[in-house]
């Protein structure tokens, strides 16, 4: 007697090619929704980056004392006034303005609405001052020239005239020397001048001691001026810590 043949279910093979086909449908139309909002973003970042709507035409510059505000906008939106927002980077700008405009110590950019950006700058602090026919020559630690004022600003030291305008050496070796104070040091240096590199002195004046100290040349600025300070405390007004190991007083 023969076997009966296999049976084959139509509907059960029907049923599962649908479901297959329906899936490929779901994930080819999840892959174009995916291909149509990447599109969509390069299209609006496209528009973005050269668009004129948002063309940078505002600069606002502030906390500058020793730089003229106006004259760093200015030199941004001639530089960069323009470009479209996207693409002017905030690190380049800084680094501009650093570059030609050394009084500023730094300078912080942010965008500021769609056209505009917003530059915070902090300026040098001046460490000495020198005398000059039109006032005082400000210089900071570096060595960078602030520009003249006719009022030293205070709690910066002056270098005063030693037998003529100082050379270039004396004047480094003095910033070198100020340079070396931590600013609470600094502020009780009431003045200081140099005969050469090698022989600077100055006068402490912390408001209850007053003392002439010779510091010598520039090195161990700190450690010379917490020697002079001890000493000028016990009283002492004529003090050289040329070596500060082995102060000599009067």
């Amino acid at each position: 007697m023969p076997l009966p043949e296999p049976r084959t279910d139509d509907n059960s093979t029907a049923d599962l090619t649908g479901v297959i086909r329906a899936r490929r449908r779901q994930v080819w139309r999840r892959r174009l929704q995916l291909i149509g909002a990447v599109a969509g973003v390069l299209v609006i970042a496209a528009v973005l980056w050269f668009s004129p709507l948002l063309a940078l035409d505002k600069v606002n510059v502030k906390g500058s004392k020793l730089v003229d505000q106006d004259k760093i906008s200015e030199s941004v939106l001639g530089s960069d006034g323009g470009t479209p927002l996207p693409r002017v980077r905030p690190g380049a700008v800084e680094k501009a303005v650093l570059e030609e405009f050394p009084r500023a110590k730094e300078a912080s950019v942010h965008y500021a609405g769609p056209r505009s950006l917003n530059i915070t700058i902090t300026d040098r602090d001046p460490v000495l001052a020198i005398t000059t026919s039109d006032g005082y020559q400000l210089f900071d630690d570096e060595a960078v020239d602030l520009g003249t004022v006719k009022k030293a600003p205070k709690g910066v030291t002056v270098l005063e005239e030693s037998a003529g305008s100082p050379d270039q050496k004396t004047v480094s070796a003095v910033i070198r020397f100020m340079a070396g104070l931590r600013p609470s040091l600094r502020s009780d240096l009431a003045s200081i001048h140099a005969k050469d590199e090698k022989n600077l002195a100055g006068v402490i004046d912390t408001g209850e001691a007053k003392a002439k100290v010779a510091f010598g040349d520039s090195t161990s600025a700190s450690l010379k001026m917490r020697t002079a300070l001890q000493l000028a405390a016990d009283g002492r007004t004529e003090i050289d810590v040329s070596v500060p190991s082995v102060p000599v007083t009067n």
